[in-house]
């Protein structure tokens, strides 16, 4: 039986990370379409949530001011959620017409806000976005030309990390994200993006589904357009770019957060989820699910490896887990200076791992999910 476990695990957390992406490769060669954009100018709202975000706002506001979208067929929206900053008092200085401020009292975390918003919106077409991104000038106009067919109800954008070697985190990160891109490309050619970015997508208003406060946007909102029987798409030419995250605390709590979302999301849409169709569900448990579940999985096979350990194979293959999780030990060590990616892959492996774990008891303990901490840096944003 211990056996059994041992290679049984081994052999899902494989299928996780090598053999889901290669099985949904071969699912939009087959079944997948070929996606046409049309000129398309709908007249849009664009929705920023905000808290105190003093330190960004003014390059926020300046980058919108700036897109290459139709002045009048564009609202600028910054709903603020109890910014005790002189975020407000900022955006107050502004005089252009698109722009819109909507204030609500109390906190009440990003969805809820979001939520707030959009009754207020004039758009035909809503697009999110977050105070610390900034888009590429044209991403609207991208965005919108997916919506020529009637049958999109969400298109999600590109998020571009800046500052992507300045540490093993951001390294890490970065290179998990190219990992993402692969994979969203091929559920978006299924028409079925099953996570979107919430810094960087578009929605359609009356298909807009008000979700569940507790649940993360970028999972939710895909997930109910979806089970409704509309498409979500992915669009790589609409581009947003943030800063790399430089802090490995800041990082951490981050994924704690939206890993706990995610489990809270699959639990609070049950009803959702069952109407995903079986490409949706297979997506669902090997995309999300059984990947946040991994950490558990490697625990199992640590301890199983431990009462094989006096068989030869399974002391070398002690050797090898000890090893890859000594490299990753190291690379939190020397995170500061290592330019070794044998160092900050295993390092950032692990603490998208550690993530699951903790995200795990934060349920478990009852923590609220809902009030977000965008990431902030010090460094300037390029490309944008």
């Amino acid at each position: 039986m211990v056996k059994f476990t041992f290679w049984f695990l081994i052999g899902l957390v494989i299928f996780i990370y090598f053999l889901y992406p290669v099985i949904l490769f071969c699912l939009a060669q087959l079944i997948g379409k070929r996606r046409k954009k049309e000129d398309n100018f709908p007249f849009v709202s664009l929705i920023i949530p905000l808290h105190n975000e003093e330190r960004v706002i003014r390059h926020k506001i300046d980058n919108c001011l700036a897109l290459n979208y139709p002045q009048d067929k564009l609202e600028i929206i910054f709903a603020l959620d109890d910014c005790q900053d002189k975020t407000k008092d900022i955006l107050s200085e502004y005089r252009d017409l698109r722009i819109r401020i909507i204030d609500g009292p109390g906190r009440k975390g990003k969805v809820a806000t979001l939520n707030m918003a959009v009754p207020e919106a004039k758009g035909e077409l809503i697009v999110f976005s977050d105070a610390n991104s900034l888009h590429h000038k044209d991403t609207i106009k991208t965005l919108a030309g997916n919506f020529f067919d009637k049958k999109v109800g969400c298109v999600c954008g590109k998020l571009c990390y800046t500052d992507t070697e300045s540490t093993s985190i951001s390294k890490g990160e970065n290179l998990y994200w190219k990992y993402e891109y692969f994979i969203k490309t091929q559920e978006s050619k299924l028409g079925k993006l099953l996570i979107t970015n919430g810094s960087v997508q578009a929605v359609r208003k009356e298909l807009y589904p008000y979700p569940d406060p507790e649940v993360a946007d970028d999972f939710s909102i895909p997930v109910m357009i979806l089970a409704n029987g509309h498409e979500v798409l992915y669009e790589p030419e609409a581009i947003v770019y943030e800063a790399a995250t430089q802090s490995l605390k800041e990082e951490f709590r981050q994924k704690v957060r939206i890993i706990a979302q995610g489990f809270k999301g699959i639990m609070r849409l049950r009803r959702y989820l069952l109407r995903l169709g079986p490409i949706g569900l297979f997506q669902l448990l090997f995309h999300k699910l059984f990947r946040w579940c991994v950490p558990l999985f490697l625990v199992i096979v640590f301890f199983a490896n431990l009462v094989l350990i006096h068989e030869k194979p399974y002391f070398n293959l002690f050797v090898l887990q000890t090893a890859f999780y000594l490299l990753a030990v190291t690379g939190f060590v020397i995170r500061r200076r290592s330019k070794i990616k044998i160092f900050y892959i295993p390092f950032y492996f692990c603490l998208v791992n550690l993530a699951s774990l903790f995200a795990l008891l934060s349920l478990a303990k009852g923590r609220k999910t809902h009030i977000w901490e965008k990431a902030h840096s010090t460094r300037r944003m390029k490309h944008a």
